[in-house]
């Protein structure tokens, strides 16, 4: 229970003690002696917040003090037994969290959709992929399993060490992960989660999906950087409270893995950063999601009928995912529009938009937003309209199927990235479209006619693919 004032809880005391720093004199690391080589603007403030270990500043990878408070600080407001924070970004807390849970050998039930750093995890690890698919003629949406699947699969293979999930995913989608972890813990196996579009869940939980700790995870990572006003790469990683009592996860072997994955010198600012968005979370995160909410669903109404809100039931309603293939316009003509008029979208594929609002995104914003959205003219040509809408549709099976189908490694996933290069046709690198990063094609796997063909139509839309030289050579 936490018995912490509501002072103690709005305060940020690793931000404060970088604070408090202002005025000393270094004679230490970093080489910009606190920003006095920075003396101009926009450098002038910034610099004086990057430092290194002292005893007034502390130690993030050995945490004491001010900075083990800003950690429990943080792991009270998410709900976790411990919180570290991961200056490195989320993908090297999915490396922490495969490291610190599972050994060389071992099997991890996981789709085939998944950002490609867990991908890198297991092939450094050498912890084997087991692939949750659908039912026969089935495939799932971009990738991501349905409860059922999941469950079936765990079934399947009791002996799994470890179940992984992502959600909520890139377009805002969250599965029910109660039912995943209460069939996991039948057979002992843990639940870990990449929640890297979940860290503001915490601060309305009867207005968005629940947290995976809520529901029940072992360890969560999340991308405060995506989300909440903090700076790339700040990530956070959670440890269930109820998985370190009964000794599932070992908080020892956590933090030595965060000395493995995590850099020598992790970023102080980055740090204060993590603790000033939890204090920024405690104080106005709940008023912050109640307007997004407002906010997403009036800009919807005052949409056009040739654009249609993706939203399935228990998705965030704090993301704003568009379907724009009605208006006839390619992925590059509808890009050009909205960066004409100032827009820069987090991500648009072949037929939508993923819109990511800040917590502190303004009115004007919005505005500007719904403004290039109606002044993008739709195609009047009805037949090339259909026929660009056909093309999609095929397109988007042909993507749902790449990112389900069953798996045959040609080469085994490490010795594919880091032994002797196989057959020119066997993938060394993950292949995928980035963002979101996931991979149409494994290490290991034999990149086939079908793949080059898809990956051709994803260039000739410009959409950017890691790997791709691999495929075009």
């Amino acid at each position: 229970m936490d018995h912490r004032s509501e002072h103690e809880k709005g305060d940020a005391p690793l931000a404060r003690a970088l604070a408090e720093q202002k005025g000393r004199v270094s004679f230490h690391m970093p080489g910009h002696r606190p920003g006095s080589s920075f003396l101009e603007p926009p450098f002038d403030r910034l610099f004086e917040l990057d430092t290194t270990e002292l005893p007034r500043t502390g130690d993030l990878a050995a945490p004491s003090g001010h900075v083990e408070e800003a950690y429990q600080l943080a792991a009270d407001y998410f709900g976790a037994g411990r919180t570290w924070f991961i200056t490195s970004g989320t993908t090297a807390s999915i490396h922490i969290m495969i490291a610190a849970t599972l050994r060389e050998g071992d099997f991890i039930i996981i789709p085939r959709a998944v950002h490609i750093a867990a991908v890198h995890a297991l092939a450094l690890m050498g912890v084997n992929p087991i692939f949750v698919l659908p039912e026969k003629r089935k495939s799932f949406p971009d990738g991501q399993p349905d409860v059922a699947s999941y469950v079936r699969t765990i079934q399947k293979n009791p002996n799994a060490k470890a179940c992984f999930v992502t959600r909520p995913d890139y377009f805002g989608r969250t599965i029910d992960l109660s039912m995943i972890v209460k069939e996991a813990e039948k057979h002992d196996m843990l639940v870990l989660v990449d929640e890297a579009h979940g860290a503001h869940l915490a601060a309305a939980p009867d207005l968005l999906p629940q947290t995976g700790l809520f529901e029940g995870a072992d360890i969560v990572c999340q991308s405060a950087h995506k989300t909440l006003p903090a700076l790339t790469p700040a990530s956070l990683l959670h440890l269930s409270q109820a998985s370190v009592e009964k000794g599932a996860v070992d908080p020892l072997r956590v933090a030595r893995k965060v000395k493995v994955f995590q850099t020598s010198s992790p970023s102080f600012l980055i740090g204060a950063s993590i603790d000033r968005a939890r204090q920024y979370l405690h104080q106005h995160g709940r008023e912050a999601i109640e307007r997004l909410i407002q906010k997403n669903d009036e800009l919807t109404k005052n949409l056009p009928p040739y654009y249609q809100r993706i939203m399935p039931e228990g998705s965030d309603r704090t993301r704003l995912v568009l379907d724009y293939s009605k208006t006839g316009h390619d992925r590059r003509s509808f890009i050009r529009h909205l960066d004409l008029l100032g827009i820069d979208p987090e991500l648009v594929d072949l037929s939508r938009a993923v819109f990511i609002m800040g917590l502190e995104q303004s009115d004007e914003d919005y505005e500007r937003l719904l403004e290039a959205l109606i002044t993008l003219k739709p195609i009047s040509d009805k037949a090339k309209l259909e026929s660009h809408q056909n093309a999609l549709e095929r397109l988007t099976r042909e993507r749902d199927q790449l990112l389900s189908e069953s798996f045959h490694f040609h080469v085994p996933l490490r010795e594919a990235m880091f032994g002797q290069k196989p057959d020119e046709s066997v993938a060394v690198a993950p292949i995928a479209p980035y963002p979101p990063g996931l991979p149409i094609i494994w290490p290991g796997e034999k990149i086939t006619r079908r793949h080059q063909n898809y990956l051709a139509v994803l260039s000739a839309g410009e959409v950017v693919t890691r790997g791709a030289e691999l495929v075009f050579v």
